[in-house]
């Protein structure tokens, strides 16, 4: 169920300069696989009935959705799930940078126009984009591998929004949306995981052509038209027209235990016939580390990367698996996607960076 919107000015718990972010529970939680599977989200793709998509839409038609959805959320007073209403024209680079990282919202809506929002709730478990490519984009997001979880949470979400909105339906094509590959269930499940042990055995192109063979789409961490850095990878449903949500979920499933299994193989062979490699890797990031005074989004990842392996392994690097997923969500690594002023903003977060994680991974040791 969804709650009434607190305030349409006040942003969620993770943004604003003057209270410390709150991490998303994707990222301060554990779930499934997570030595593997760093997060799962569900994303439904709705729009309004008699109203252009984003793309097409007038700004009268923009601003007229993103008043009916903020409205349809304040009339589910006594609802269980409780949603932020945050403006994203009215950000700074620094939280949209956040929400970008966080995978409340994405690339796209972060430079988006006007009358584009996000509705969030307290835990950053679910949000809505509203007027990205379709009118609302209803998501949800859990820590590890949990696609029943986080698709019945999504439903939960589409139910409550379709009985205050009329939705774009067809008898034949089901949900319309703006692209044809979202049409039909409008359901997008994904996984994201980290496969450093397949990169270094070399297996990696094989086991992504695998999922691609079984109908998934391999993507960077920031989806569609992304790159991947730190051998993490987004992997999804390629389509949806055509099957059901519960079909969509069990193939993808099926990928996922795949590419786990696989994943936990190379690393065990790793270990078992290349382990000094396997050091001397680790130790070279850590140096590196520990001199840099600054760091772009690429070293970042690689060196995360290889410490997040290290740890895996056994190794003494500071970097376990929810280390690392809590530095994904908090070193800004997407404002490199969002800064207007890339130059001055981007040099800004990159002489941070090795401060930052330095201290995350000397918490680690102290816990």
């Amino acid at each position: 169920m969804v709650k009434a919107v607190t305030s349409e000015r006040t942003p969620p718990k993770s943004l604003g300069r003057n209270t410390p972010p709150a991490l998303p529970a994707w990222a301060g939680e554990t779930g499934w696989d997570s030595d593997v599977v760093l997060s799962t989200r569900a994303r439904l793709a709705r729009n309004l009935a008699g109203i252009a998509f984003p793309g097409r839409a007038s700004d009268a038609e923009l601003k007229s959705v993103a008043k009916q959805v903020i409205s349809a959320v304040k009339e589910r007073e006594k609802g269980q799930i409780g949603l932020r209403a945050v403006k994203i024209s009215g950000l700074s680079v620094a939280d949209k940078a956040a929400l970008v990282d966080s995978h409340l919202i994405s690339v796209a809506h972060a430079l988006a126009g006007p009358h584009r929002w996000a509705l969030v709730d307290d835990r950053q478990t679910v949000s809505v984009m509203v007027n990205e490519e379709d009118h609302l984009r209803l998501q949800a997001i859990l820590p590890g591998s949990q696609l029943e979880a986080v698709w019945r949470i999504a439903d939960l979400m589409d139910d409550q929004f379709g009985q205050a909105l009329d939705y774009a339906f067809d008898a034949k094509h089901g949900y319309l949306t703006s692209s044809l590959t979202n049409c039909g269930t409008g359901l997008r499940l994904s996984v994201m995981a980290h496969l450093p042990g397949l990169a270094a055995s070399g297996k990696l192109a094989g086991a992504l052509e695998a999922a691609r063979t079984l109908g998934s789409a391999v993507r960077g961490s920031y989806g569609e038209g992304s790159l991947s850095s730190g051998n993490v990878y987004q992997i999804s449903n390629a389509v949806s027209i055509g099957k059901s949500e519960r079909q969509l979920l069990t193939r993808l499933a099926a990928t996922v235990t795949l590419l786990v299994t696989d994943e936990q193989a190379a690393r065990e062979l790793l270990w078992r016939e290349e382990r000094l490699k396997i050091e001397a890797q680790v130790e070279a990031a850590q140096s590196v580390l520990k001199q840099a005074e600054k760091l772009t989004t690429a070293d970042s990842m690689d060196i995360l990367s290889t410490l997040r392996l290290g740890a895996v392994l056994g190794l003494s690097t500071g970097v376990t698996s929810q280390v690392f997923n809590e530095l994904l969500s908090s070193l800004h690594l997407g404002a490199q996607f969002v800064s207007g002023e890339r130059a001055q903003y981007t040099f800004y977060e990159e002489t941070r960076r090795p401060s930052l994680i330095r201290n995350k991974i000397r918490e680690q040791s102290l816990r």
